[in-house]
């Protein structure tokens, strides 16, 4: 009986520190050409609690006043990211909201991202083409 406890607080154990964590918190952007800016809330993703998504939780003209024309607050700009472990997620998709496509549509990249401390390295890449922002945690 003592061996099937140690075997079954053992298993416990492991499954718990190989199960991916989920980056949380509310993160801005670095501004935009313009000096706008978003606020970005992270958590599971709707389709797959595991995985990392980020919501725009709010769109900032460069005074820092609420942008009320904002038609993309509520929509994801990150998601599918999967914990890589020690803060590195990977193999998700972002998007740029200040570069849409030329028929309007979204421009969408494959991304990582890296936690440091209160610093959120987030990165996108089509092809060898790449961009890279640091966002910093508000809450």
């Amino acid at each position: 009986m003592k061996f099937l406890i140690a075997i079954t607080t053992t298993f416990l154990l492991l499954s718990s520190a190989i199960s991916a964590d989920v980056l949380s918190g509310t993160f801005r952007t670095q501004p935009n050409d313009e000096g706008a800016y978003l606020h970005v809330k992270f958590g599971g993703c709707s389709n797959d609690k595991k995985l990392t998504c980020g919501t725009i939780r709010g769109s900032y003209l460069k005074n820092g006043s609420k942008n009320k024309s904002s038609k993309i607050v509520g929509e994801y700009i990150v998601w599918d990211m999967i914990d890589e472990g020690q803060g590195k997620f990977g193999g998700g998709k972002i998007w740029d909201p200040s570069d849409p496509k030329d028929d309007g549509s979204k421009k969408i990249y494959k991304s990582k991202m890296e936690l440091k401390g209160n610093t959120l390295s987030v990165s996108g890449c089509i092809l060898w083409i790449c961009k890279a922002q640091d966002w910093v945690k508000v809450n």
